[in-house]
């Protein structure tokens, strides 16, 4: 009998260690930080992008974002590329940044080539822009367990800037073009996935 209640009382012993050691590694394990995506959503408008996030504490991240882009409009074909600086504030009491439901303050810092091929008078004009900007974003991260990121967003910006003229006149570009990818009020969504670690 005694060997009996002393193997129950080792099997017991063995079992609340393990418990509670399971418990100690749950509440020291380092929480998933770093998140790298890609915004889906960026081919559709002929660019690529991609972020890097950071929490840094338990409720505020850093994000960083870069896209390039080439395509044309009308007779205007332009290539460029961008960095979005971003910091968020996630919202929930319950979860750590970078999970959740934020809000979050964006700068936009773009430049821009472009090209415009006059066939007619058999010459090439150039010009360059490069405008900046800042706007603000609400969204909502989910990172599973996998690892898995997904985050959707939706931002409104501003941005500004002015037409640098390499050769020709600024007639010869397009300035609505400019609307479409630089100027004015922006609207900013976003779908990313990605994974933490």
């Amino acid at each position: 009998m005694k060997k009996i209640t002393l193997l129950l009382s080792a099997i017991f012993l063995l079992a609340a260690v393990s418990t509670v050691s399971a418990q100690v590694r749950r509440q020291t394990e380092t929480p998933r930080r770093v998140v790298l995506k890609a915004n889906v959503l960026s081919p559709f408008a002929l660019t690529a992008s991609g972020f890097l996030e950071y929490a840094f504490a338990p409720h505020m991240s850093a994000q960083l974002g870069a896209f390039t882009t080439g395509a044309s409009y009308k007779d205007v074909e332009f290539s460029g590329y961008g960095i979005t600086p971003e910091v968020r504030y996630y919202l929930s009491d319950t979860k750590q940044a970078p999970k959740g439901v934020y809000v979050a303050g964006y700068g936009r810092i773009l430049n821009y080539k472009l090209t415009v091929d006059d066939k007619e008078e058999g010459k090439t004009y150039e010009a360059t822009y490069k405008p900046v900007g800042a706007g603000v974003a609400a969204g909502n991260q989910w990172i599973f367990n996998s690892g898995i990121s997904v985050d959707i967003f939706m931002g409104l910006g501003v941005n500004g800037g002015s037409l640098k003229v390499n050769s020709g006149t600024e007639d010869d570009f397009d300035l609505g073009f400019l609307n479409l990818v630089g100027s004015g009020v922006r609207f900013r969504p976003g779908l990313t996935v990605g994974y933490s670690f």
